[in-house]
């Protein structure tokens, strides 16, 4: 798609129309999979409410603790608990709130992540891709009370608005998304990408305000360790509470991830999962590449899958990727004919259901 194509295609997908049928459709066929799939191993919200949720609860409830050597719920960004807050202010029950959050947000996930795959690829790419992330396997995660779904709407509508010129409006977008999980960081690199592009045509005023948006992910973590330091006396307690959980940023970190592989399967075979989706992930990035995702795109998507195994593991690898627009590009570009459509579909609806079930033994 030119250029100028995409800019005004962009401009039309940031306006909140109705979503078309078919993606109401299919966003309401993997909800209504997950959804009864978690009440059938369970007859009440706790599958999907539990896990992470119990967290972004607490916060929600009771603001932040740092517990030293344990783990504890700085780790968890504070936009999702903030909004869990004022649902149940609302008069929306805890157990209730998160999922009820999570499931409206991804209808509008969707629909902004069509109209952003209407910006760069063909109508029929954009629609394939939309439906694979709507019924994706572990798609029960954008259900859940996890920030994912919020996460979804932010990431998409960042650079739409800044496709669109609304640069203080991508900002905003753009660091709430940080603030509410650290991927939301990457963002900044496709939004870099389009105020290069847009450079010459920006008045001084919305260049300004388009370096804002570039580096609003970057001051709203740092606005996120200046809070913790006022009230937790330590900047880096996020960092320091992620580390309870086995997670620390080293150069090596991704030789060891390889390295004790072996050992940590047979401690916890359900790794197995994320080791696999971390090969499937790759793959669909070299796909995105070969139907032309920019590589700003690709290189926020590869951020997102390879980044995490530098802390030494692959655990919650598989729920990292749903954050990474190019994996469904590419997994759109593999699927270029009707038998091939279906065959993705199908599998997809029975690995969510698998998926969803295993909530029940282990962490999403």
């Amino acid at each position: 798609m030119s250029a100028p194509s995409a800019t005004i295609a962009a401009r039309r997908g940031l306006a909140l129309t109705p979503p078309p049928r078919w993606l109401v459709g299919w966003w309401a066929v993997g909800r209504l999979v997950a959804i009864a799939t978690a009440l059938a191993v369970k007859p009440t919200v706790w599958t999907l409410d539990r896990w992470d949720g119990r967290w972004y609860r607490m916060v929600a409830r009771g603001g932040y603790l740092l517990v030293p050597g344990r783990q504890s719920d700085p780790a968890f960004f504070p936009l999702y608990p903030i909004m869990l807050r004022v649902l149940h202010a609302a008069g929306g029950g805890w157990g209730v709130a998160g999922p009820l959050l999570s499931n409206l947000a991804f209808l509008l996930g969707l629909l902004l992540f069509y109209r952003l795959s209407l910006s760069l690829f063909s109508e029929p790419l954009a629609r394939r891709a939309t439906t694979y992330l709507a019924i994706f396997p572990l798609s029960y995660v954008f259900s859940m009370t996890y920030p994912e779904s919020v996460v979804l709407v932010l990431l998409v509508a960042a650079p739409l608005a800044a496709f669109r010129g609304r640069w203080w409006l991508a900002a905003i977008c753009a660091g709430a998304a940080a603030l509410a999980r650290p991927e939301g960081l990457f963002v900044a690199l496709p939004l870099a990408d389009i105020a290069w592009r847009q450079r010459e045509s920006l008045s001084p005023a919305r260049r300004g305000a388009a370096l804002a948006a570039v580096i609003a992910p970057v001051a709203a973590i740092a606005s996120y360790s200046l809070y913790l330091s006022t009230v937790l006396h330590d900047p880096l307690a996020w960092s320091q509470a992620e580390r309870a959980w086995g997670r620390q940023f080293e150069v090596s970190g991704a030789y060891e991830a390889f390295a004790h592989l072996p050992t940590t399967i047979g401690h916890n075979s359900w790794l197995v999962r994320d080791v696999v989706c971390f090969f499937v992930y790759l793959v669909l990035l070299y796909a995105a590449r070969r139907v032309g995702t920019p590589p700003a795109w690709l290189a926020a998507g590869a951020a997102i899958v390879i980044l995490p195994i530098f802390t030494g593991a692959f655990d919650s690898l598989g729920r990292f990727g749903l954050l990474a627009p190019p994996l469904f590009w590419g997994l759109a570009g593999l699927t270029t004919n009707e038998r091939s459509d279906r065959m993705v579909r199908s599998l997809s609806l029975v690995l969510l259901v698998l998926g969803t079930a295993s909530l029940a033994y282990v962490f999403p």
